[in-house]
């Protein structure tokens, strides 16, 4: 019977199905002139900063931005272009395009891989520069990493301060 018991056990817990587990990818891009194809002389800049949670496929962004020579007429993310095609698809934000852009939007599969393998990136339009005036590519961003601990307080010195204080 025991035997019984342990083997339906085992069987049950191979074939149970393993929960998704969701990861969150963080992604930034430094945003420039330089960043643009071709380059655009101008004093603007930016950060975009960017996360995808995996179970979901929910792309979430905060764009950040400056210094540059008008308003934001445009933005979006491309994509590379598909085989055959002369550009990549692009994803354009949506109105109001002030900083800071925040909005989240969920992706296709196809979409997750591209982001995912550093293929994406994106572009702020200005009347000056149409074909986009700042832009960078999405990398990967490091794990923020963990606070640094405080430096340790000795004993003595914490009596001396109290000595100090009850005088």
């Amino acid at each position: 019977m025991r035997a019984i018991l342990i083997g339906v056990l085992m069987t049950w817990a191979i074939a149970a199905p393993v929960p998704a587990t969701s990861e969150v990818l963080r992604f930034r891009a430094v945003l420039t002139g330089a960043g643009e194809s071709p380059a655009a002389p101008t004093r603007g800049a930016g950060l975009a900063e960017v996360t995808l949670d995996t179970e979901s496929r929910l792309l979430s962004w905060k764009v950040t931005y400056s210094g540059l020579s008008g308003p934001v007429i445009g933005a979006h993310f491309k994509a590379p272009p598909e085989p055959g095609s002369a550009g990549g698809a692009t994803m354009t934000f949506v109105a109001p395009v002030a900083s800071p852009l925040v909005s989240s939007i969920r992706l296709n599969d196809i979409q997750v891989g591209d982001l995912r393998a550093g293929l994406w990136s994106i572009a702020l339009l200005t009347a000056r520069n149409p074909r986009g005036e700042i832009g960078g590519a999405l990398e990967r961003a490091a794990r923020a990493a963990a606070a640094p601990a405080p430096p340790p307080v000795s004993i003595a010195r914490r009596t001396r301060r109290s000595a100090l204080h009850r005088e």
